[in-house]
């Protein structure tokens, strides 16, 4: 909610309803939000179709997100907000995570420098994925 500018996340599993409420909320309050996120996990591997739902929400919203399948599994899980804060650990931004699962999670405030790495990981994945197309 903190964010002012721009949230760049990735993921690999994105089911989470709060996690993508936040993420809309942070869009129509003009912050540029882009993602990339594990393909298999997310659409062909989503028998529920919660991630589907999730993916199509954000691109409804005006969020940027692409999907990935250039590796095996894309299992990373970081958030990079305002390019200065940076999350990261192994929380999947789904239900599980936050109820079911042994999980670890650090914020590191006002990083410039530890963003900026994250960041280039960000748009190489980024550049990598293609366009999430929504069927809602």
């Amino acid at each position: 909610g903190a964010a002012r500018t721009e949230i760049r996340m990735m993921t690999y599993s994105l089911t989470s309803v709060p996690v993508v409420e936040a993420l809309i909320a942070a869009r129509h309050r003009g912050v540029d939000v882009a993602i990339v996120s594990d393909f298999k996990s997310n659409v062909t591997g989503d028998s529920s179709g919660k991630a589907r739902a999730a993916l199509s929400a954000l691109v409804n919203a005006g969020c940027r997100v692409r999907v990935i399948k250039a590796f095996a599994i894309h299992h990373d899980k970081v958030l990079v907000v305002d390019k200065e804060t940076v999350e990261t650990g192994s929380f999947n931004f789904s239900g599980s995570a936050a109820t079911r699962n042994s999980e670890n999670v650090m914020v590191v405030w006002r990083n410039q420098d530890l963003a900026r790495g994250y960041l280039a990981h960000w748009q190489d994945r980024f550049n990598q994925g293609a366009d999430y197309m929504t069927n809602y």
